[in-house]
């Protein structure tokens, strides 16, 4: 596979039973592994572009990464939830 194809997945994919976690323990749940953020606390930029998908903690990141791999400043199909 060559650097410029990313792996596709299909749009639906087969339903699979759902496995037992049988190895977490109930103080690792209450411990909380996970949070809830805001966009103050983790900016995300995505590139929308051609069907890219790749994300990017800044818009400046995002124009750098356009203008290197798809040779434009375009503006457009940015998806962000912090503007």
């Amino acid at each position: 596979m060559t650097q410029s194809q990313h792996p596709k997945l299909p749009s639906v994919l087969p339903s699979v039973p759902a496995l037992q976690d049988v190895d977490t323990t109930p103080e690792q749940v209450n411990a909380g592994m996970a949070r809830v953020t805001n966009p103050t606390e983790t900016p995300i930029f995505i590139c929308a572009m051609q069907n890219c998908s790749r994300l990017f903690p800044s818009r400046e990141r995002l124009m750098a990464h356009r203008k290197r791999d798809h040779d434009t400043e375009d503006q457009d199909d940015i998806i962000t939830w912090n503007e």
